[in-house]
């Protein structure tokens, strides 16, 4: 039957959805459609109609350090559509139903945060002013309580299908990172997961304090927590031995997460928000333990500093650090506060408060008032995205969080949806299953959950549980006409004490191979008045057609900068040689990105290997697997837009991988090579060109501020001019890469690279000297103060 969107209302779509006399893509369509125009369809009075998720009872907010706005359930549905920039109002407008005077949400698409629409999709359009899911939501939930409003409906649930409705109310997880016990990175947490290992361990003996545990007793650590890399954030050695061990874990594993999401760059300050205001990113933290202030109080004597009282500088001193402008809560739950701090974070995002939120959770065990058999530790955070944002920025995506509530829905009524009910989620990740791999982690369960169900999703393999002594592949689901479905995970923690707090995740599938929707990146438009010079062999913004493409690296220090380099050397060097066997058997489906690496990364007390005595100072970890070397193209995109710009940089021109790694294994090799901005260094052709401008002032020729620069980069730009911007990069002049190729969705895509290496150095209270770094390069500007 072909129906348009001329001969029904709203109130006919619906009757004759429910009635079984309208297909679900013809529902969508023509309400879409109806949406879009703005006008009221129903000539007659009707009663109101729940908001989607009106059913879920407020949030009551206990053990939140700072509450947001009221409700942590989902807000009611819009009332009408603002212009961009600015909120909604709360006054319901006389279109289509009434909806309750309450804050309103604004749309997933990116033009709620900045002032001009960011581009999208074909497979994700902007969100309509009206939310089709409105009149569908009421006493109707899914198999595991996620509302059912008709708006979520997907071609039948079949893998990779996209529709309209694709970006209503789900949340792309674009950043993942975390520590674990016995595992350094997600790489040897997901090994340690797959195997079934036990990371449990008497009490660690190098701690400051005293020993945690009695003998006979066990428990799940991590090591070096009393370490801290204060130069790569630019904070002086005293003022970090003052911070919480907590939260300076978790300022090193939230700016790990957004370098894995290539949000530390170009591409961070391009996420505005309502108010204009660049890096607009929240950071909620879960974190329900303050040991260190026992420690100091305990050994407190006058005029001696003091570590500061809460949890405030988990949250607010971090963004204020980082020079983020989102929202910052600490959520104190207990088990529950870093499930909690994402459902924070959907609910911002849902809000328009940011255009991305960095959420998680951290527990140390630092006093012995606190020891306990099985206790564990672990810190982890999520970066989430909208997911019709996440798809027009061409992030690369990890899951879909589907659904959060907290507290619980109301128990689920049968789905209206016709035919067989969709199979309930593969995975149930709950205490039960946390508490079995790295003990009690208190704040830290939640995310510890949420990670395990994140590394099953994108590896398709389940992981040993209850039932399951061993881990398996995992098949998709089918309907019972065999369609497949996505696998889905639920994250539940129910405590003694407390609302239960759920999460559901589904898997996303790798876009299709072939043609994109997007434009070729050598065809993006330029601005009118920027002359685009004649095109010639080998010119463009596609140097790989010619064999060129422009590395960047920089880091904080010239020791940080060559850890970077080795590091990245020694990712590549696999795909720099044919490899002498397959590395997985052929037609293994699903295969495993994680494949465990043939040397251990950490010694059996678990720190760091030693590596050659060449690289004096702090060792950093080696570089953690996050999936095979991406192409030379992927790569140097992703550095350039997605990595923030440091003092001292390493630029490079290389045809291809081979080259990459020469380039960067002889530079690992001469840490100490680092050259003055007029100094260049050629290494066999390779084009080695490094700065250090921690002594030198940037921007020498003060280029930023005068309007005709962008428009001379996007000529240097398109005709193919690399050697004259990377030397002007390496003079401090800031160029925004991401501006300059102007790549959208697919075009622009960043890849998972290994996190930038840290040399952590032990910081305690009352040990601010004999463990800083060289007064040279103390108090410089590190990752807090990059440059925009």
């Amino acid at each position: 039957m072909d129906v348009t969107a001329d001969l029904m209302d709203e109130r006919e779509v619906l009757t004759r959805f429910k009635a079984g006399r309208l297909e679900r893509a013809q529902a969508v369509r023509i309400l879409t459609a109806l949406m879009s125009t703005g006008t009221a369809r129903h000539p007659g009075p009707q009663q109101p109609l729940p908001a989607h998720g009106a059913h879920r009872p407020a949030g009551s907010g206990a053990g939140i350090t700072q509450s947001p706005p009221a409700g942590l359930a989902r807000n009611a549905a819009p009332a009408g559509e603002a212009t961009p920039g600015q909120a909604r109002s709360a006054t319901p407008a006389p279109v289509n139903h009434p909806a309750p005077a309450a804050p309103a949400r604004p749309p997933h698409a990116p033009a709620r945060t900045t002032p001009a629409p960011a581009p999208t999709t074909p497979s994700a359009p902007a969100r309509p002013a009206q939310d089709p899911s409105t009149p569908m939501a009421q006493d109707t939930c899914d198999p595991v309580g996620r509302p059912a409003g008709e708006a979520r409906i997907r071609e039948t649930g079949a893998v990779g299908a996209d529709g309209p409705e694709a970006d209503l109310d789900r949340y792309a997880v674009v950043g993942i990172a975390g520590r674990y016990p016995g595992a350094a990175d997600l790489h040897l947490h997901w090994h340690n997961l797959r195997e079934g290992r036990d990371t449990s361990c008497a009490g660690p003996l190098d701690r400051p304090g005293g020993p945690l545990l009695e003998p006979g007793l066990r428990g799940h650590f991590l090591a070096g927590a009393a370490e801290f890399d204060a130069e790569f954030f630019g904070l002086d050695p005293a003022e970090a031995a003052l911070m919480d061990p907590q939260a300076r874990l978790f300022q090193e594993i939230v700016w790990e997460a957004l370098e894995d999401a290539g949000c530390t760059g170009s591409r961070l300050d391009r996420l505005t928000g309502p108010d204009g205001s660049p890096r607009a990113v929240g950071v909620f933290a879960g974190v329900s333990s303050a040991d260190y202030a026992l420690l100091a109080a305990q050994d407190w004597s006058r005029g001696r500093p003091m570590p500061a009282a809460g949890h405030g500088d988990l949250a607010a001193g971090l963004t204020a650090r980082l020079r983020l402008s989102g929202p910052a809560h600490a959520v104190d739950s207990a088990a529950t506060s870093a499930l909690a701090a994402v459902h924070l974070a959907v609910g911002a995002l849902r809000r328009g408060e940011c255009a991305a939120a960095v959420a998680g959770g951290v527990e140390l065990l630092l006093h012995p008032s606190r020891a306990r058999d099985t206790a564990g530790e672990g810190a982890g955070a999520l970066v989430l995205k909208p997911l019709a944002r996440a798809l027009a920025d061409g992030d690369h995506i990890h899951a879909v969080l589907s659904d959060t509530t907290c507290p619980s829905p109301r128990p689920p009524a049968p789905s209206r949806q016709s035919g067989p009910p969709a199979p309930g989620p593969g995975v149930r990740e709950s205490e039960a299953t946390t508490a079995r791999r790295i003990g009690d982690a208190g704040a830290a369960t939640g995310i510890a959950a949420l990670t395990s169900a994140v590394l099953q999703l994108r590896t398709a393999t389940l992981a040993p549980a209850p039932g399951r002594p061993a881990a398996k592949a995992w098949p998709r689901p089918r309907t019972p006409h065999g369609q497949e479905l996505p696998r889905t995970a639920l994250v539940e923690l129910a405590p003694a004490h407390g609302p239960r707090v759920t999460a559901l995740l589904e898997e996303f599938p790798p876009p299709p191979t072939g043609p994109t929707t997007q434009p070729a990146p050598a065809q993006a438009p330029t601005p009118a008045h920027v002359p685009v010079p004649a095109r010639v062999p080998g010119s463009g913004p596609e140097q790989a057609a010619a064999g060129e493409e422009l590395v960047l690296l920089s880091a904080p220090t010239p020791a940080h900068l060559a850890a970077l380099a080795a590091r990245l050397a020694d990712w590549i060097a696999p795909a720099t040689t044919p490899p002498a066997e397959p590395i997985a058997p052929a037609g293994t489906e699903p295969a495993d990105r994680t494949t465990p690496p043939t040397a251990p990364d950490t010694t059996p007390d678990g720190g760091a290997p030693a590596t050659p005595a060449s690289a004096p100072g702090p060792k950093p970890a080696p570089a953690p697997t996050v999936g095979p070397p991406p192409s030379l193209g992927a790569l140097a995109r992703t550095l350039r837009t997605g990595r923030a710009a440091l003092p001292c940089r390493l630029a490079l021109t290389v045809r291809d991988l081979p080259r990459l790694h020469t380039a960067l294994t002889r530079f690992a090799a001469q840490p100490h090579s680092t050259h003055s901005t007029q100094s260049v260094q050629d290494v066999q052709g390779e084009g080695i060109v490094s700065a250090d401008l921690r002594s030198a002032p940037h921007d020498p020729y003060a280029l930023a501020g005068v309007p005709e620069t962008g428009d001379y980069l996007a000529a240097l730009w398109h005709a193919g001019r690399l050697e004259q911007l990377r030397r002007l990069w390496l003079s401090g002049l800031p160029v925004d890469w991401a501006a300059l190729e102007r790549r959208a969705g697919a075009g622009a895509m960043v890849v998972p690279l290994p996190p930038s290496p840290l040399l952590r150095r032990p910081l305690w209270l009352g040990d601010t000297h004999p463990t800083a770094a060289p007064a040279d390069e103390a108090g410089r500007a590190g990752a807090a103060g990059e440059s925009s």
